[in-house]
């Protein structure tokens, strides 16, 4: 068969039971008041102030099913479009000698940590379709001609393919403590390439080493919160930080890394013949994505083969029009749209392969 790149995007984790991230604040909030958890008093406090102040929501108080709350990317668009521009808010300013100084970088930090501790929360227990998707492609021999492209934070597709010992999954970069099976002397299985273009909540990174963890395909980056010692390097004792661009216009790309796994997930894509996208919707802020599909696309002697399978139980025909005129207007009218869910492209990869 022709090689495949599966695209993964957030409705594939939704279909898991993972939140989509215009409700990870309704559900972050509603769990904080229902536990009355306010151990870390600091980030709650920068948490409750920044909406109140920039949205005018007091998420302590008011009737949360009421609120209109804005997107992740939203909340975290402004905060990076600040530092690009190297304003400031008032009382949230930049890096100056003011007592609030890089509050902007601490809350950016904190709705990181939130979007961390969400997805954890609900992604402990899912209906495993990403497993049953690997174990189905495995059975059909077609696993090893497959290459994973995730914009997800979430480790459900780690997981999945680290449950099979026969074969190994390179990420695109090396890490401390797991090489690229790619340059691996003493490695002998199958390689499967799973590029996460947006960072990972199993990956921290030093700054001063310039150095990534894997942290043992677990969403780990919730240990920064929960065990101080977990944010400290090993190496040189500096603090380390997640690796996470969220769903914005201002993506910072500057992270080495991303740039190597950004430019490993062109590569493959240059040899991929049919590309998949699941639970992505194509969305407007992937300028990135649609860069990088776009040089794809155009820079070859063939056709790409796209197939869309995005379907999902009560979606609006509005909705599905949308996307459809999204995607032939920016990559034309040779796409399959299927009516399919993610379930059952998981079930039964075969058919729309």
């Amino acid at each position: 068969m022709i090689k495949t790149t599966i695209f993964l995007g957030g409705g594939a984790s939704a279909a898991e039971g993972a939140p989509v991230q215009s409700m990870l604040f309704k559900k972050y909030f509603k769990a904080l008041r229902a536990e009355n958890n306010y151990s870390d008093m600091k980030r709650v406090s920068e948490l409750c102030a920044y909406f109140k102040q920039m949205f005018f929501i007091d998420v302590l108080h008011d009737d949360l099913d009421a609120i209109n709350f804005p997107t992740f990317e939203e909340a975290i668009g402004l905060l990076d479009l600040a530092v690009r521009k190297r304003q400031s808010f008032k009382d949230f300013d930049l890096e100056n000698l003011a007592k609030s100084s890089n509050r902007i970088g601490f809350i950016r930090q904190y709705l990181v940590l939130l979007m961390a501790e969400v997805l954890e929360d609900k992604t402990s227990v899912v209906k495993g379709l990403h497993r049953v998707l690997v174990e189905r492609l495995g059975e059909l021999g077609y696993l090893t001609d497959m290459v994973f492209v995730s914009t997800n934070y979430d480790v459900l597709i780690d997981q999945a393919l680290a449950s099979r010992d026969d074969i190994a999954v390179d990420y695109g970069v090396d890490f401390t403590n797991y090489i690229s099976p790619a340059f691996s002397q003493t490695q002998s299985k199958p390689i499967v390439n799973l590029y996460k273009v947006h960072g990972s909540l199993n990956w921290s990174y030093c700054p001063t080493c310039n150095a990534l963890k894997l942290i043992n395909y677990q969403q780990g980056i919730l240990r920064l919160l929960t065990d101080p010692s977990q944010a400290v390097c090993a190496n040189c004792q500096s603090i380390k930080t997640p690796v996470i661009v969220p769903p914005t216009f201002f993506k910072d790309m500057s992270n080495s890394f991303l740039n190597i796994v950004w430019h490993k997930t062109e590569t493959s894509l240059r040899d991929t013949g049919h590309l998949i996208f699941c639970g992505y919707s194509f969305p407007d802020a992937d300028m990135h994505i649609k860069y990088l599909i776009k040089r794809i696309q155009t820079n070859r002697t063939d056709r790409l083969r796209i197939t869309v399978i995005n379907n999902y139980p009560g979606k609006k025909q509005e909705k599905i029009a949308e996307e459809k005129k999204r995607y032939s207007r920016f990559l034309g009218t040779n796409i399959f749209f299927t009516n399919d869910t993610f379930e059952d492209f998981c079930r039964q990869p075969e058919k729309f392969l």
